[in-house]
Formats: structure tokens, C-alpha cells, sequence
């Protein structure tokens, strides 16, 4: 599903008038301008979730939106309430299978507000079932998906840190690059205890690789990442 969600996502910034040239026929989707003098490409989460779906509609699994969770959460300084998942995954028989958040935009460890991050990834870790993570960045340069991996990081080990009922099994996180036309996918398995410490986990999501403004230049060490090209 996340390669079928690529795809429509990459036709469509190249339908929408991004940099990537020869346009398949994959999805509907396209990207809204901004009325400005570049006319450049809105990009946000709606473009992924929306390109999921699409990618979920060619195949026989079900899904619902904004899905309630089973456990409560505290968010704002209220009490406790059911949250909702962007997305979750049914197989045939209607059972969930999957929790999906959705994010777009680069950030970094020094940024000031991690907490959309906390919460979507709290979703995603304390229910017991398996989550993925889907993030869209419409450029990146060379220490883009890094500083992200490293947020990752820090914000897993927060939420294993904060609460002692993480029972998701593991986690997908899928990256995907509009304008370089590349992704990257990898699981992190969680031990029966529901934990893995932050060193653990940055020796397992690191990467390293080299990007120009528009492409993957060299792959120095994957590190078990699956990479997808256009």
C-alpha cells in the first residue's frame, strides 16, 4: 500500500507541475497551488492520507477514518478522553490491523514544539496493534531525513519513558520525497517488554546518504532501509 501510495503521490506532483517529468496515469490526485507569483505546490498530510486511500482501493482491505482508540488520552490538561487515529486498516473480516499517521514537513531536534510528533506517536505505540507512520516531505537536503530520524528517536523513547502500556508490537516508518522521487521504509520491532532504548533505536534507523536539489545521488549505507525509486 505505502509503494502504490508513492507512486500516486509522485505522479501527482509531477501532474501538478513539481520538477519530475513523464506522468503515468497512477490516481487523481493533484496538488493545489498557492496564488502567489511561483505558483508553488501546497503540500500537506491530506495528499498522503487521500493517496493512501486511493492505494487502499485497489486492493480488498477496508478502511476507517479517524478511528477511535481503544485507550484514553490526555492531551490538553482535560480528562482522559478516546483520541482518533488518522487512519486504521481492516482486513476482510473488518478487523483492525493497522493504525496510520499521517505528517508532512521537516523538523529537527532542536525545534521547539515536537508535540504533534508525541501525540500521533503515543497513538501509535500504546494501542495494541501494528502502527505506521507516513511522512511526506516535499524537498529534503542532506541532513533532512536524519534530523527527522533523530526526532523519531527522541520522541519514541518519551513516549516508552512516559507511559509503561506501550503494546503495538512494532512500528512501520515510511518516508517519502515528492521532488527527489525516492522512499524509505523500515520496522521497528518492539521486545515482548514493549521498549527499545534510544541508542538501540538510532543505530537501527540511521542512513546515510547524498542528495543534490532534486536527486539521490549516492547510497553510502542503507542499513536495511528499503529504498523505492521513482
Amino acid at each position: 500500500m505505502c509503494g502504490c501510495a508513492d507512486t500516486i503521490l509522485w505522479d501527482a506532483y509531477a501532474r501538478s507541475g513539481g520538477s519530475q517529468t513523464g506522468v503515468s496515469d497512477a490516481g487523481r490526485l493533484i496538488f493545489p497551488q498557492y496564488h502567489n507569483k511561483n505558483k508553488s505546490l501546497r503540500v500537506s498530510e491530506q495528499e498522503a492520507r487521500f493517496a493512501f486511500v486511493e492505494a487502499l482501493c485497489q486492493g480488498p482491505l477496508r478502511y476507517s477514518v479517524e478511528a477511535p482508540t481503544s485507550k484514553l488520552y490526555r492531551f490538553s490538561g482535560q480528562k482522559p478522553i478516546s483520541a482518533q487515529t488518522d487512519l486504521q486498516v481492516h482486513d476482510v473480516s473488518q478487523i483492525g490491523i493497522c493504525n496510520v499517521e499521517f505528517k508532512t514537513k521537516g523538523v529537527t531536534p532542536s525545534g521547539r514544539n515536537h508535540l504533534p510528533i508525541y501525540k500521533d506517536l503515543q497513538k501509535l505505540l500504546r494501542e495494541p496493534r501494528w502502527g505506521l507512520w507516513f511522512h511526506l516531505l516535499k524537498s529534503i537536503d542532506n541532513s533532512t531525513i536524519n534530523n527527522f530520524l533523530d526526532v523519531m528517536v527522541q520522541q519514541i523513547g518519551k513516549v516508552q519513558n512516559d507511559f509503561q502500556d506501550v503494546e503495538t508490537p512494532g512500528l512501520t516508518i515510511h518516508v517519502c520525497m515528492l521532488r527527489h522521487g525516492f522512499s524509505l521504509e523500515k520496522d521497528v520491532l518492539l521486545s515482548p517488554s514493549g521498549s527499545i532504548n534510544n541508542a538501540e533505536l538510532n543505530e537501527h534507523l540511521r542512513i546515510d546518504l547524498h542528495v543534490s536539489r532534486s536527486e539521490l545521488i549516492n547510497v553510502h549505507d542503507l542499513n536495511g532501509w528499503k529504498l523505492t525509486r521513482r
